[in-house]
């Protein structure tokens, strides 16, 4: 397949084997590391290149080959500086560089992409590849061919488990590919399925059942009645509100609720995503772009119809584009547009997009007579926990009021319900029991393993936020935890600042952020780690949101009225190296706000100590209850709020 893309044989060609910069388009992700492989046996006599880390550059062999991962880690960021020094490195010590992945401008360094000398374009097998392959492995001719759908999809599993050592022959190979393709296509569905079990908690959710976005169902139930009265033919299409975009984090809800919407107006679901259209094309533009098309007219043709398009963030904005393979994902944008288009100049399809982050979107996709509408969904406050959570329970602790545990779960997304409740039940079914409300609590607590030492820490940093929320932000604290869960050390739920009209809001805002490390240094003396971390943590959001006011919302008197850009968790990092005086103000700010914390968790520090102690004691308090806990102990009469 290589041999073929570079059009020569082992050993040549010189152009490409010596260029600084090469990337390499893979046709999948489970052909990059082969491809690798046949790169070395190809162009530098058998010498496997390296994986791109930074030891890399103490190897014996000769070059260094960057290989792409599936899905990024928490350390995403000093994972993406350390390949950009490794690409550095590579142009300064004259070491050639080359990166494999089927998505180079996705997954690949930015720097490798833009500065690479040679691209590389692979494709899927062909029959004749594979006929090569099954006289290589059995030393016969096969007389059997494959089709060039049957090739394409042919991944190196399935060449591998066709394989047999005894008296297997050409053909016999041949077949025995043709058999797992078979057997690897997924069944059809039934004619008539039987309608889920009303008792099942994932039984066809509707609208009535979903909890804690009030917001989008209040839309839903006014899409169902305008298609209602679409279908019965008292309302113009033109009329109907025809698409919206859904936000928030990982398992808040977004794909339940397409399914739900979907159930209520009593119409056909379909979805597609960037990572599906991708996947299914082997990386190839043509193949993506006919199975986004697919999509779209799959829609039209069962409309009316929801049409649900996941990971709408994965699509490119065309501004920010600036490596080789610019053009190649503009044109998939555009056509994505195309096919919007389409949609909203037909009848019958409503467009549900969602997406992590909607500040990367083409502003091309929400302007209007698109996804002009922007529905953010949150994580459930403590009220839409407690319903979740009985939503998923069924007919378990009927009677049994949930409140605290609601409470105990506070940060807790619709998804992380499901996971507790299914974890719940399973405590109970290895006991060989009904499930009681200990077996959820004791999933929601988790085992943990941190000293008494560590557990006064994390209720003293979680003291602090509440604090600085109450102080701040009256009536907007909602729940605090200490409950140990995805490498946090406890949560502390709350509203109000989510608007940035002003530098004191701005301000305000990073107070709270960092007075959990400032309790840490008062009532310790010196502040933990636990801070820091990825970009949720509350340095990396605190980091941001100093970076936002400063580069894209014209609040920073020493930067200026320049617009530098919306800052995201993977730019702000590259953004504060490159300027050094948005860097300057980005640190005053911090500086400035945690001289703040400090001095507000100093004045309530009573207030603090004591909101501690009861977290230690219960581990998990709702808002009024904290909020109550720290009037309590209150400071004195006349004192200063932090501005």
């Amino acid at each position: 397949m290589l041999s073929r893309v570079l059009g020569g044989k082992p050993g040549s060609p010189p152009a490409i084997a010596t260029a600084s910069l090469t990337v390499v388009r893979t046709p999948s992700v489970e052909w990059t590391e082969l491809v690798r492989g046949a790169w070395g046996t190809l162009l530098h006599g058998g010498v496997e290149p390296a994986f791109g880390d930074v030891e890399s550059w103490w190897s014996a062999t000769i070059w260094v080959a960057m290989v792409a991962i599936d899905e990024p880690d928490e350390g995403t960021f000093s994972r993406a500086e350390r390949a950009s020094k490794t690409v550095a490195k590579a142009l300064w010590q004259g070491v050639p560089l080359v990166g494999f992945s089927p998505a180079p401008e996705r997954q690949l360094p930015r720097d490798l992409v833009l500065a690479a000398d040679r691209r590389v374009e692979t494709s899927g097998p062909l029959p004749c590849d594979i006929e090569q392959a099954a006289r290589r492995l059995t030393g016969g001719k096969p007389t059997v061919c494959l089709e060039e759908d049957e090739a394409a999809a042919l991944t190196p599993r399935l060449l591998r488990l066709a394989r047999r050592l005894r008296n297997q022959g050409a053909d016999d190979y041949i077949v025995k590919l043709r058999e797992l393709l078979v057997r690897e296509a997924p069944p059809p569905a039934p004619p008539d399925p039987a309608p889920p079990r009303a008792s099942s908690p994932r039984a066809a959710p509707t609208l009535e059942r979903l909890h804690g976005m009030d917001e989008a169902v209040a839309w839903g139930f006014s899409l169902r009645n305008s298609l209602q009265a679409y279908m019965a033919g008292t309302l113009p299409w033109s009329e109907v509100d025809v698409g919206c975009l859904l936000s928030g984090q990982p398992g808040c809800g977004k794909t339940l609720f397409a399914r739900a919407l979907a159930a209520s107006c009593g119409v056909s679901l379909v979805s597609g995503s960037y990572g599906t259209w991708l996947g299914s094309s082997g990386g190839h533009q043509g193949s993506m772009l006919k199975a986004m098309r697919e999509t779209f007219a799959e829609a039209k043709q069962q409309a009316p119809s929801i049409l649900f398009i996941d990971e709408t963030d994965s699509f490119p904005n065309r501004a920010t584009l600036r490596h080789a393979w610019a053009t190649w994902d503009t044109q998939i944008v555009n056509a994505l547009l195309a096919e919007l288009d389409g949609v909203h100049g037909r009848e019958g399809v409503v467009l549900v997009a969602a997406c992590n982050h909607p500040h990367l979107l083409d502003p091309a996709l929400t302007r209007s007579g698109r996804l002009d509408r922007h529905i953010r969904i949150h994580l459930p406050d403590r009220v839409a926990l407690e319903k979740i959570l009985r939503e998923h329970l069924g007919s378990h602790l009927a009677d049994v009021s949930l409140s605290g545990a609601a409470v105990a779960a506070a940060g807790a997304s619709g998804a992380d319900c499901e996971r507790l409740v299914r974890g719940a039940r399973r405590r109970a079914r290895e006991a060989g029991r009904e499930m009681v409300l200990a077996d959820l609590m004791e999933e929601i607590g988790g085992a943990d393993q941190r000293t008494s030492a560590e557990l006064r820490v994390a209720a003293a940093h979680e003291a602090g936020h509440a604090v600085a929320m109450c102080e701040l932000y009256p009536g907007a604290l909602h729940a605090v935890s200490v409950r140990s869960a995805d490498g946090a050390g406890g949560a502390t739920i709350s509203s109000g600042s989510g608007s940035y009209l002003s530098s004191a809001d701005v301000h305000r805002a990073i107070v709270c952020r960092l007075a959990g490390r400032a309790a840490e240094e008062v009532l310790f003396g010196a502040p933990s780690s636990g801070a820091g971390g990825g970009a949720n943590s509350d340095l990396g959001l605190a980091t941001w949101l100093a970076a936002t006011a400063a580069a894209s919302l014209g609040l920073s008197d020493a930067v200026g009225l320049v617009w530098l850009g919306a800052p995201d968790a993977t730019s702000v990092p590259g953004m504060l190296a490159d300027d050094p005086l948005l860097s300057a103000q980005v640190r005053a700010a911090l500086d400035a706000a945690y001289a703040d914390a400090l001095a507000l968790v100093q004045r309530r520090r009573a207030a603090v100590e004591a909101l501690a102690a009861a977290l230690l004691e219960h581990r998990a308090l709702g808002g009024d209850e904290a909020a109550e806990i720290v009037a309590r102990h209150a400071g004195a009469a006349g004192e200063e709020r932090v501005a």
